[in-house]
């Protein structure tokens, strides 16, 4: 009953939606009948095909960005002894956690045009015109491959600390040291975290639409998606395209997941021994390369730094033009915030605090039923939650606006906003529980059930007490993921439903004063800070 419950849940919240999606897509404008016409007309147009084009290239730009500069951070934090490592892994990881958009904002300023680093070498004679730091596809590789860097260094770091040292030390042994060692051996057994990695850090072009639109890069997909759809709702045909854009970038995402882990599950890269601790093999490096670590971990650290610094003092300061650092400071802009608009305040907990208790209370029975059963259907819905992982925001805020407008009209009242969240950020949470039921032996529970007590008393008597660390912190990340939430939310807002990223969001382009937009990305940067000090404190760090 209660798989069936969930799958019930997950049909009218994912593949009803979705399926709803797919439909559309396949809609001709001009006579009403379904039809792969659409789609042909994709692959036969030249804008869309550049667009798609564009948007593999600036893919492979940003995985190929994000690799080399990741690789070396991660080895120098899972191998080399460091004063200060955990504060700098704790910067570096910083980008994870905070908004795409907030980023962009903070690097205009800084790097802009007229910005603060063209402003300093001006006023210093050193150059007589800006330089293009920012706009254009360098930019955005320079951006997203920064705020993807953590998923690379994250996987890699995990990768290099589980490698039996047997293995390197093997090939030390029979001459293959330094460079050589590390590129036969290290690298190609951390190929299933690295993949793990890439996979995020690759789709994730294919899902931002606003960093680009922001730069001014449009002939992306996922920007003209948003474009067709946002602004040419009336133009049905242009809407039956973004549409299809949309539905083209979720194949890809889920095609490219997919691949990925058929290409980790085909081979084996385990070892018959495990000679290795929990703080994995370390190496002592020379005095010359522990300086070019830190150095290294230094600029990293500086480059995540400018988002909040920045931001904090734009956030601070009523006009910030044509000067490097603001002159006039000011409260103004918090006072906008929290006595004109504090809706977008209240907006953000509630619908983010909804979308928990609804991740909660399915992501526990799920994880449930997915480690402790052998109910039929376990796999397969494991492996659906799994996979939205890889659906884009956009998609499934366009799959709610069209599944859930007529028929099933929740898009016409605030708990879509929720139940949206709920979906999208979903996995976070049931990875978090499931690793939990896997740590906990199950025999402690059987033991309970023995003592004759039901199910439902050990779950929370037995079960929860003991799952309780791993669950609040797949708590406390499913809300800091949903609350910075853009991507589905603004397909389905209406007027008093805005919540801060929308208000960010709206106030740019408006054209309002960057004061106050810069401002509601500080208050969620101490938001976001706050609820990792709180998982800092539950995982005991």
């Amino acid at each position: 009953m209660l798989a069936a419950f969930l799958w019930g849940i997950i049909g009218l919240l994912v593949l009803y939606p979705l399926s709803i999606l797919v439909v559309e897509s396949a809609k001709i404008e001009a006579t009403g009948a379904w039809g792969l016409g659409n789609y042909l007309e994709f692959f036969h147009d030249t804008y869309y095909l550049k667009t798609f084009a564009n948007t593999l290239v600036l893919s492979s730009l940003v995985l190929l960005t994000t690799t080399i500069f990741g690789i070396p951070l991660a080895y120098i934090l899972a191998r080399y002894r460091q004063w200060g490592k955990t504060v700098f892994t704790a910067l570096i990881l910083l980008p994870i956690v905070l908004p795409a958009y907030a980023g962009v904002f903070a690097f205009i300023i800084f790097f802009g045009r007229f910005g603060t680093v063209n402003l300093l070498l001006m006023d210093a004679g050193l150059i007589e015109t800006p330089i293009n730091f920012i706009y254009g596809l360098h930019g955005l590789v320079f951006i997203q491959s920064l705020h993807m860097l953590p998923f690379i260094v994250l996987s890699l770091s995990a990768g290099f600390t589980n490698i039996d040292p047997c293995f390197e030390e093997a090939a030390e042994v029979e001459g293959a040291s330094g460079f050589r060692r590390f590129i036969t051996v290290t690298l190609p057994l951390c190929t299933p975290s690295y993949l793990a990695g890439a996979v995020i850090v690759f789709l994730w072009p294919f899902t931002d639409w606003l960093t680009p639109l922001i730069l001014g890069q449009v002939d992306f997909l996922p920007s003209v998606a948003y474009i067709n759809i946002a602004y040419h709702f009336t133009d049905m045909h242009r809407k039956y395209m973004g549409i299809v854009a949309v539905v083209i970038s979720s194949l890809v995402c889920i095609s490219i997941f997919l691949l990925a882990r058929w290409w980790v599950e085909r081979k084996k890269y385990t070892g018959l021994s495990k000679g290795t601790t929990s703080e994995g093999r370390v190496i002592e490096p020379s005095p010359i390369i522990q300086a070019s670590a830190y150095l290294y971990m230094f600029f990293i650290a500086a480059l995540v730094l400018v988002i909040p610094i920045v931001l904090g003092l734009a956030a601070f300061s009523r006009r910030w033009v044509f000067e490097p650092i603001p002159t006039y400071w000011t409260l103004d802009n918090f006072r906008l915030i929290l006595l004109e608009s504090p809706l977008l305040i209240q907006n953000s907990f509630v619908y983010s605090g909804v979308a928990l208790l609804f991740g909660v209370c399915f992501g526990l029975p799920a994880a449930y039923i997915i480690v402790r059963t052998r109910v039929p259907g376990k796999n397969a819905l494991d492996f659906v939650i799994t996979l939205m992982l890889a659906f884009p925001g956009m998609a499934i805020g366009v799959s709610y606006l069209l599944g859930f407008w007529e028929g099933i009209p929740l898009a016409k009242y605030w708990i879509i906003m929720p139940l949206a969240l709920f979906a999208r950020r979903l996995p976070y949470f049931l990875r978090m529980a499931h690793s939990s039921y896997l740590q906990l032996d199950s025999s402690l529970e059987e033991a309970s059930e023995v003592s004759g007590v039901g199910k439902v008393r050990t779950f929370f008597y037995i079960s929860l007490p003991l799952l309780l660390k791993g669950v609040l912190v797949g708590v406390v990340m499913f809300f800091i993921m949903a609350f910075q939430e853009i991507s589905t939310a603004i397909f389905l807002y209406r007027g008093g439903w805005e919540t801060l990223p929308i208000g960010i969001y709206l106030n740019w382009h408006r054209g309002m004063e960057f004061g106050i937009a810069a401002a509601m990305a500080f208050l969620m940067i101490m938001i976001t800070f706050v609820m990792l000090l709180i998982i800092s404190r539950i995982g005991g760090g």
